[in-house]
C-alpha cells in the first residue's frame, strides 16, 4: 500500500537519502542510547528469530551509527529480551506492559561493527527458567 507521504515524496523528487540526518551517535557513544531518538535512520534486519510462543525477534543494526538492538512486537507482557555486543556488554529490557500503541519494543543500543558481534536472547517469563537466542553471525557482510 502507497501512503499519501510516499505519493508527495515521488512525486517531488524528495528521496530517502535527502531526508536523513546524519546520526547523532557513533558505536560507543549509540551505548544505551534509543534507537528510535538517535536518528539511526539506516537500519537493517541482520537476524530474525520466532520463539516457541510465536514472539518474533530481530536484531537491528544501525550502519551509519555502528550499533544495534533487538526489535519485537510483543505478544504477552512479563518477558525479558537482552543484546550482547562485543567484550560481553548488555543491554536488555523487560516488558512489563504490552505498548498502547501495539507497536514494536526495543533494548537500547549496543556498539557494534558488524552484525556477527551481536547476540540476541529472549526470556519468555521472569518466573520461569529458559531462554532462546540466536546471533548475526550469519548475516551478510
Amino acid at each position: 500500500m502507497i501512503t499519501p507521504a510516499a505519493i508527495y515524496h515521488m512525486s517531488h523528487g524528495v528521496t530517502h537519502a535527502s531526508r536523513m540526518r546524519p546520526p547523532v551517535c557513533r558505536l560507543g557513544s549509540c551505548e544505551g542510547r534509543n534507537p528510535r531518538t538517535t536518528a539511526c535512520e539506516d537500519p537493517i534486519t541482520v537476524a530474525s528469530h520466532t520463539a516457541d510462543d510465536g514472539t518474533r525477534l530481530e536484531i537491528r543494526l544501525s550502519p551509519s551509527c555502528r550499533a544495534g538492538w533487538i526489535r519485537t512486537r510483543p505478544t504477552h507482557k512479563g518477558f525479558r529480551i537482552e543484546i550482547t555486543g562485543p567484550g560481553g556488554r548488555r543491554q536488555s529490557v523487560v516488558v512489563t506492559a504490552l505498548p498502547s500503541d501495539q507497536g514494536p519494543v526495543t533494548t537500547a543500543m549496543i556498539s557494534a561493527a558488524h552484525p556477527s558481534r551481536l547476540r540476541a536472547c529472549y526470556y519468555p517469563s521472569a518466573h520461569q527458567p529458559g531462554r532462546e537466542c540466536f546471533d548475526g553471525a550469519d548475516a551478510p557482510t
